[in-house]
């Protein structure tokens, strides 16, 4: 216990978000998955960790950067503490579930379907209103038609769009993000919701309590002193877990929901990284639930006692009409709830034709390498795009040899698979037979089902789909193909191997 204890915080300190130790064998519900029409495929996950666009220390008083430096020292300890405590090997805590574990319930509630897959070629699954209500079902979500969406590709797109949702906001603005950064992107946002502050605005700023210690204090404060509700999140319950949502929503009717923060690598603004990433911006029904899940976490962490921030009082009426697009929003907090795991791995058997998963640490958890092969195995065409080890941004570069171990057992099996070069990927998105997409802040890695709350949205519409299919095949005619197996060049070192033996023996094919 000791040496696991020892390593369990060593490997913390370099990696945040390696995963817990702990192994759980999925054969006993083989026999029950595979009644249920959903093929097995081989036993394999492995690491990942979360991307951070470098906050630097660069200008403030000698106070704030000593307050940046004291805000990584509390994100390190978080990150060492949440791994000691979920690996149960203190007396006094218990294991959370692991990977293995999750993925076992998750093909199972998957299993529950009165739809078997069908062969490639036959009509989808995700047309069918019966399979779309289990969908719902799965993840929790009602999808709401009325919508319209436009999906915003890279941060000058994103960012202007996001520009104008502030500017234009009558009423109310409800901001979700990882993070500010104090750079001229945080800046430019924080003085934008400022002024909307001054033309009276009910303007609510909501940003992982941890991670503001050391990305944009300065920015986070500027809001506060002209008069904005910050409210740094801290999950109740979970003291390390991290709050991951990217949202902004205006008067209750147009929302945008994604992968980008507010900084600079994201807006591609200043001289820096600049890197990709995938928004969405919808307005109608879907925006009013989305700021109805902004108002629940908000209103829940008010009712703490002490809290500092204010009720968000009751909703108005529910907007009418804007579009054609069907809408879910789904949000997820670990490490018992995987309700966007669930409504990807559902719509991944639903499939007939295509998947196309754009995600930029694909680390796969046994049941996303299970549902992509038993796609491949029926005839439908998977393709995974993401990050190369060179386009790994700084600390995740250690996680390139899971990362790549993962692509291999689905190239093997006839994928197609593309990785980044350059900059880093920082998408989240997957689309299936042209129909459905799955959009928003999950990274397919175990921290995803872990440690961060996120917020996707599920969308239905083959017009309101084609747009991201073609982001997609623009992505992967710059990415660079992987032919075969051998061309992924995977090379393991002491850090990787380490990682493996203490961690991700869960993820490991069983001897």
């Amino acid at each position: 216990m000791i040496k696991k204890t020892i390593a369990i915080t060593i490997a913390s300190l370099i990696i945040p978000s390696v995963s817990s130790a702990g192994s759980a064998d999925l054969d006993s519900v083989m026999a029950q998955i595979e009644a249920s029409g959903l093929a097995a495929g081989q036993e394999i996950e492995i690491p990942s960790d979360i991307p951070q666009a470098k906050a630097g220390l660069g200008g403030g008083t000698i106070g704030e950067q000593a307050g940046v430096l004291w805000g990584f020292g509390v994100s390190a300890y978080h990150a060492v503490a949440g791994q000691i405590a979920d690996s149960g090997v203190l007396p006094w805590t218990s294991a959370a579930p692991d990977f293995e574990e999750i993925s076992k319930r998750v093909l199972l509630q998957a299993a529950e379907t009165r739809y078997a897959p069908r062969k490639g070629g036959a009509s989808s699954l995700l047309e069918d209103e019966g399979f779309i209500r289990e969908l719902e079902d799965a993840s929790g979500a009602r999808f709401t038609a009325g919508n319209d969406t436009d999906y915003l590709i890279d941060g000058p797109e994103s960012f202007a769009a996001k520009d104008a949702l502030i500017m234009g906001a009558r009423e109310t603005l409800f901001v979700a993000s990882w993070a500010f950064y104090d750079d001229e992107t945080g800046y430019a946002a924080a003085d934008l919701l400022i002024e909307a502050k001054r033309r009276g605005v009910d303007v609510r700023v909501m940003v992982d309590g941890k991670v503001a210690l050391s990305h944009g204090p300065r920015a986070l404060k500027r809001m506060e002193r002209a008069g904005i509700e910050v409210l740094r999140y801290q999950e109740i319950g979970r003291r390390h877990d991290i709050w991951h949502v990217k949202t902004s929503i205006a008067d209750w009717t147009t929302a945008i929901t994604g992968g980008m923060n507010f900084g600079d690598a994201y807006s591609h603004r200043g001289d820096g990284a600049k890197w990709r990433d995938t928004d969405v911006r919808y307005s109608g029904p879907a925006a009013y639930d989305t700021a109805l899940i902004f108002r629940g976490e908000w209103n829940a962490q008010a009712a703490v006692p002490g809290a500092k921030i204010t009720r968000i009082p009751a909703p108005p009426a529910r907007p009418g009409s804007y579009g054609s697009a069907r809408i879910a929003p789904v949000l997820q907090n670990p490490p018992t709830d995987s309700k966007i795991l669930l409504s990807m791995i559902k719509a991944m058997y639903g499939a007939t034709r295509e998947i196309n998963v754009e995600n930029a640490y694909f680390v796969a958890l046994p049941a996303v390498t299970r549902a992509l092969l038993d796609a491949l195995h029926r005839g439908v065409a998977v393709n995974v795009l993401t990050n190369s080890p060179d386009s790994l941004n700084g600390q995740c570069k250690s996680m390139g040899v899971p990362l790549l171990k993962s692509l291999a057992v689905l190239k093997a099996e006839g994928a197609g698979v593309y990785v980044k070069t350059g900059d880093t990927l920082h998408s989240k998105f997957m689309t299936v037979d042209g129909v459905f997409a799955n959009v928003g802040s999950y990274n397919l890695h175990p921290r995803g089902e872990r440690y961060d709350t996120e917020l996707n949205v599920n969308i239905l519409g083959r017009g309101d789909v084609a747009e991201l299919d073609e982001a997609f095949l623009a992505d992967i005619a710059a990415a660079r193909r992987i032919d075969r197996v051998e061309d992924l060049d995977i090379r393991e070192t002491w850090l990787s191997k380490f990682i493996e033996e203490y961690f991700m023996a869960q993820l490991s094919p069983k001897k």
